[in-house]
């Protein structure tokens, strides 16, 4: 994992140090990953120009050792920010966790990220390893807009019957699942190349 740049992105009402984000930073930099987790601009009212602009000027790397583990909102923000790299563009691997791409019900104020779509071909080009994680229990994003989500860009779709939506409320300070899943694309990675 020596030469793994991994860049976790958060979502709506979160930050870097919130859920997970910290152990799984801790856990890929004890492994020898360079690892980023950019601070998304005013997450209590998230822009999507201000976010995908934001990520264009922070993500310094996208070639075949950089990885991308994004939640929720940050989901959807990352796919809008890599179907404007380069289609010659190789990157690692995706694991998105709880991810959707269409409005979600109670959550109007998100819409805008979902109104434009992203360009699935482009992704499922530049992005070779694709994972989608979710839970059947989750009462923010339906399950339902996560397995879309993942039939949309052909990835793996890893279920958890419980899990909610993978918040520190849920009980979710780590999550090692999301760790396994990456390491796996990484090994990957190494033994195609």
């Amino acid at each position: 994992m020596k030469d793994a740049a991994v860049y976790i992105i958060h979502g709506y009402l979160a930050s870097p140090s919130h859920h997970w984000f910290p152990w799984l930073k801790r856990q890929l930099a004890a492994e020898g990953a360079q690892v980023f987790v950019p601070p998304m601009p005013d997450p209590e009212h998230p822009d999507p120009a201000e976010w995908i602009e934001f990520l264009d000027a922070n993500v310094h790397t996208h070639d075949e050792r950089t990885f991308f583990v994004a939640h929720s909102l940050g989901c959807i923000a990352l796919l809008r920010h890599l179907e404007r790299v380069s289609a010659d563009t190789r990157i690692g691997g995706l694991v998105l966790v709880s991810g959707f791409s269409e409005p979600l019900p109670g959550l109007p104020l998100l819409d805008a990220f979902t109104l434009d779509g992203y360009d699935v071909e482009h992704i499922t080009r530049i992005a070779p390893r694709r994972t989608v994680l979710a839970a059947l229990d989750d009462s923010i994003v339906p399950y339902a807009h996560s397995e879309r989500l993942s039939r949309e860009l052909r990835a793996k779709l890893v279920t958890l019957p419980t899990g909610g939506h993978f918040l520190e409320s849920d009980g979710f300070t780590e999550l090692p699942i999301a760790l396994n899943e990456l390491e796996s694309m990484i090994a990957d990675r190494r033994r195609t190349h």
